[in-house]
């Protein structure tokens, strides 16, 4: 299982809205990991921020409605954020050499809260947002795998991580489609036609038992949706 070369890291931004004037609230990542015994698991982490005093200088903006899909508040980022600074430090010793990529591309919406971050620690990024946006990493990694994204994708689609606007939630389901198509690779899934793949994946624990799925590798590493904290 060598066609997926490195893989990559898959990011995502939770933010105070979508409009000018928002600002990052929370990073969460995903990477696939190798394990030394065979199989693939899911390095997921994720970091709060704690929002800067010159984002309020320039109009910061609160968006009540984005606070309901994200599940977090100000008293909370207030109290368990990191300065943007420290944020900064950690995604850099993340992230060194490793392409990232997020959903939105390299010219979105995470591009800009990026750069509102670095700003606001008074650092230059160091590391860039791959060109390609997450799905099409995912994509070619099935492809890779000999295997068709478009059959495989919305066949893996039920039982993939949740879009919960938690941040390294979002971030783990493409990760976890990556890893899913190496495994798939592994078990032999290229060798089927394409009605027999399908007729497969409908079954997919019977294809792929649940145990060889991929998995976080420290669930307490990341903030879930479902958190009662959240």
């Amino acid at each position: 299982m060598t066609g997926g070369g490195t893989p990559p890291i898959f990011l995502d931004i939770e933010s105070s809205g979508i409009a000018r004037g928002s600002f990052p609230i929370e990073i969460g990542w995903a990477r696939p990991v190798r394990l030394a015994e065979g199989g693939l698991a899911l390095d997921v982490r994720s970091l709060l921020v704690r929002p800067d005093r010159s984002w309020a200088a320039e109009g910061a903006r609160w968006d009540v409605a984005s606070e309901e899909a994200h599940g977090l508040t100000l008293e909370r980022l207030m109290a368990e954020g990191l300065p943007a600074a420290e944020v900064c430090a950690r995604l850099d010793a993340a992230f060194a050499g490793a392409e990232v990529a997020c959903d939105t591309g390299a010219a979105g919406w995470d591009s800009d809260w990026l750069a509102a971050l670095y700003a606001a620690a008074g650092r230059d990024q160091p590391w860039a947002l791959s060109e390609a946006e997450s799905g099409a990493l995912v994509g070619r990694r099935f492809r890779a795998a000999g295997l068709d994204p478009r059959v495989c994708r919305p066949a893996l689609e039920p039982h993939a991580p949740p879009h919960s606007h938690a941040a390294a939630e979002d971030a783990m389901r493409f990760a976890w489609e990556w890893a899913m198509a190496e495994v798939l690779e592994g078990a032999g899934a290229a060798a089927l036609d394409p009605a027999g793949l399908k007729a497969a994946l409908a079954d997919l624990p019977a294809l792929l038992p649940k145990p060889r799925w991929p998995k976080p590798l420290d669930p307490s590493a990341f903030r879930r949706r479902d958190d009662a904290a959240a």
